[in-house]
């Protein structure tokens, strides 16, 4: 546990400079407690992840291969500072494997989000060029959480002021739901979609509109009242042209 606090503290300077501006905006983290701390809240680590996002860091975890049972989220995938992410196969449907819900921490909806995380085309080591392979087809939560860590990483770079609460919320609010309507204990919020996520940290209106007119169908349009129309006995030219 040693080795992992300090990478922790490594990640919060890597340069062991404070003057240096070298602090991540997105930590990706595909690792967990073992089965034997299943639908346990380990806070061990909970004090590091704070003070990452505290600093403005991003704080991504695989969500945990101990499914597919209820109730089987890992710390420290199940803080809730962490985002947590779990895997679906390409039918988007929940891999076995992928850890459940509630979260063990504060019994919140566990995962976040989910992501492609069965038979994934990524690259491997060689060993110096012992492995002819360069590439593997791997499965686990583990090789979601970092399509989701990419993402927002992506979307910084296109809005760079964005904070960790706000990057969250577009990721969860434009999510793909899937499974059970509305957020659930296997799916979280849904799967991830970073152009809708992207759309949604867009201005809802082009600046220099000042008005909008509301749209009214069915039933409440035939029962509005007609609006008040504007009197033209002045001579106003923008009342009465």
């Amino acid at each position: 546990m040693s080795a992992v606090h300090s990478g922790f503290q490594w990640l919060l300077d890597p340069d062991d400079d404070p003057a240096t501006d070298d602090l991540p905006d997105v930590v990706n983290n595909s690792w967990g407690f073992d089965e034997a701390d299943v639908g346990k809240c380990e806070d061990d680590f909970r004090p590091a992840v704070q003070a990452l996002r505290a600093a403005g860091v991003a704080v991504v975890f695989a969500a945990g291969n101990t499914g597919p049972g209820p109730a089987t989220s890992i710390s420290p995938a199940n803080y809730p500072e962490s985002f947590a992410v779990g895997a679906v196969d390409s039918a988007l449907t929940i891999a076995d494997f992928s850890a459940r819900g509630p979260s063990a921490c504060d019994g919140g909806i566990f995962p976040d989000l989910a992501a492609p995380g069965v038979d994934v085309r990524t690259t491997d080591l060689i060993f110096g060029g012992t492995s002819p392979d360069a590439y593997a087809t791997v499965s686990g939560t583990s090789f979601a959480a970092p399509l989701v860590a990419g993402g927002m990483a992506l979307l910084l770079s296109a809005e760079p002021e964005l904070t960790v609460d706000r990057l969250e919320r577009a990721l969860i609010r434009s999510a793909v739901d899937l499974g059970s309507p509305g957020s659930d204990n296997v799916y979280g919020h849904g799967l991830v979609d970073l152009a809708a996520a992207h759309a949604f940290l867009q201005p809802s209106q082009p600046a220099g509109i000042l008005f909008y007119v509301p749209i009214i169908t069915g039933a409440a349009a035939r029962n509005a009242e007609k609006p008040a129309q504007p009197s033209c006995s002045g001579s106003d030219p923008a009342v009465c042209p």
